[in-house]
């Protein structure tokens, strides 16, 4: 498990760097649930469907 965690905190840091190079910004709601997906307490189906729900993308 730590081995799975640290790779999907290496892909979360890179994935940060990357928006803020290009002027972006990460929220701290956003932090958080990518912090889930990283300790592995949610899964990346369950981040879009609550990222879309909270941005008012639902259909």
């Amino acid at each position: 498990m730590a081995t799975e965690i640290h790779g999907r905190r290496e892909i979360a840091e890179e994935s940060i760097h990357s928006i803020e190079m290009e002027n972006g910004s990460i929220t701290p709601w956003m932090r958080e649930q990518v912090r889930e997906w990283v300790e592995g307490r949610t899964d990346i189906p369950t981040l879009v469907k609550r990222t879309k729900s909270h941005y008012g993308l639902e259909p």
